[in-house]
């Protein structure tokens, strides 16, 4: 798997870890954000609202048009279950 080049911004008490120690966590949470940012666990814990259609989805299909839209239709929303 190619790594992925993010910006994380990780707040530490410097005099408290060492920087392998810095490096570990930064890896760690680096391979939990891969393995949750993945479209069938998105499917899992978003759905949109559509509220022109008075509709709430999940279907994959829909969920994966409406992420990769540049402008994003009105009244349409993507919510997080949670």
């Amino acid at each position: 798997m190619k790594p992925v080049d993010r910006d994380l911004l990780i707040l530490l008490h410097e005099d408290r870890y060492t920087e392998q120690q810095i490096q570990s966590a930064v890896r760690q949470i680096s391979e939990m954000l891969t393995l949750i940012e993945t479209m069938d666990y998105l499917c899992a814990v978003m759905e949109v609202a559509n509220c022109n259609k008075s509709k709430v989805t999940n279907k994959r299909t829909v969920l994966e048009k409406a992420i990769s839209r540049k402008a994003h239709k009105p009244f349409e929303f993507i919510i997080h279950k949670n």
